[in-house]
């Protein structure tokens, strides 16, 4: 495993995406990959960003 790898809170995620988190839960409910550690969720900002941008509205490749 990479010792690069970020992984990242709600608030953290919620901050790089300048939303709220209540956004950042219903990324998550729509398939936002997290990681589950014990009680706590944590997102890799690797993978949050490839997923934003494979999700992204107005995408021409997904057309």
């Amino acid at each position: 495993m990479s010792s690069d790898i970020k992984f990242l809170t709600v608030e953290d995620v919620g901050n790089m995406l300048q939303v709220t988190r209540a956004t950042v839960y219903n990324l998550k409910k729509k398939g936002m990959p997290y990681i589950k550690v014990g009680k706590n969720i944590r997102f890799d900002q690797d993978e949050v960003v490839d997923w934003i941008k494979a999700n992204r509205n107005g995408d021409p490749q997904s057309e």
